[in-house]
């Protein structure tokens, strides 16, 4: 359409709002996280103690005398040993 008779166009012109495209572009990164772990690995000896206790037996004759000696010694008790 022309102009009109006062020099006006015929023609409206309305802006709409803009429409937003987005487009989207991935890309991928890669972030290495490390843990790391340590493992101890312990050779352990274990010593157990034991006790012994041995018991020895041995036999003794003994023989007391009671009463005088003789020879003028007084009376006591003597004992004699003899080991086997």
């Amino acid at each position: 359409m022309g102009p009109n008779h006062h020099g006006r166009s015929k023609e409206e012109v309305i802006t709409c709002p803009t429409k937003t495209v987005v487009r989207t572009r991935t890309t991928e990164r890669v972030r290495k996280f490390i843990h790391p772990t340590e493992i101890i690995n312990v050779h352990r000896t274990v010593i157990r103690n034991e006790h012994h206790y041995p018991v020895y037996e041995r036999e003794v004759n003994e023989t007391v005398e009671k009463g005088s000696p003789g020879c003028g010694k007084r009376d006591r008790e003597r004992p004699r040993h003899s080991w086997i």
